[in-house]
């Protein structure tokens, strides 16, 4: 009996820990470059069961300790790309990420809203220097009127001033919202000037699963209450014996 309030409160716990997941997905929508999460279940402690019948055995199914979220996983899959004019608004098409120079180290990113800073550096929104060749920062003459090609070199009046650094590699996503992990540059990267990429969350998708999460953990509210009335009916009659 006490097994079932175990296995119904384990999933639970998982459900929750993935609709959280999902809500964080939904509240960046329209975050630029975002890469949704995606949850992972497994069962656990779980072991065969067999029939006995003298010497003979057969198997019979199978128990399980409940479910627990395995890992939440990031969807790389890339969205769409929406024109904005800004020339240093840029978008990835294709594998790749922009680098980036944070307070924590190097962080890569497909966010490409980018601007220059008062020292004619290339930065994030944020503020945070936007790497090219060699792990260094972009310094864009001041006032000059730049282009940036396909293969993510910068122009000035016709002459390169920088190169974009653009990496793939097995990346994770860290609490800021960047992602960081072994990289190499990209042989042939495809960079759009003038275009932002959108988030990669398809909200009729999120609010689905979400439904769905909270039917799993209604089902096992049920099932919590009905070990409990089960319990509190046999203490009762044990009462009376």
């Amino acid at each position: 009996m006490l097994r079932g309030l175990y296995v119904a409160a384990e999933g639970m716990a998982a459900r929750q820990k993935a609709q959280d997941a999902i809500a964080n997905n939904l509240a960046n929508l329209n975050t630029t470059g975002f890469k949704a999460d995606r949850p992972v279940f497994e069962t656990v402690y779980e072991r065969h069961l067999y029939r006995v019948q003298g010497a003979q055995s057969q198997p019979i199914g199978a128990l399980s300790a409940g479910a627990i979220l395995r890992e939440l996983y990031t969807d790389f899959q890339p969205g769409a790309l929406t024109t904005t004019g800004n020339p240093l608004d840029l978008a990835i098409d294709g594998v790749g990420f922009f680098a980036v120079q944070t307070p924590q180290g190097v962080r890569y990113t497909r966010n490409g809203a980018f601007q220059l800073n008062a020292q004619g550096v290339l930065t994030t929104r944020e503020g945070y220097p936007v790497l090219g060749a060699h792990n260094q920062p972009i310094q864009i003459p001041q006032n000059a009127a730049i282009q940036i090609g396909e293969n993510g070199a910068i122009l000035s009046n016709g002459a390169q001033v920088g190169q974009l650094l653009i990496v793939q590699g097995n990346l994770a996503k860290d609490p800021d919202g960047y992602f960081v992990g072994a990289v190499q540059p990209v042989a042939n990267p495809r960079v759009v000037a003038g275009a932002l990429e959108a988030s990669n969350v398809n909200m009729v998708r999120e609010m689905v699963s979400m439904i769905e999460l909270i039917r799993a953990y209604e089902t096992h509210q049920k099932a919590i209450h009905a070990h409990d009335e089960t319990l509190g009916r046999a203490i009762s009659e044990l009462a009376k014996v």
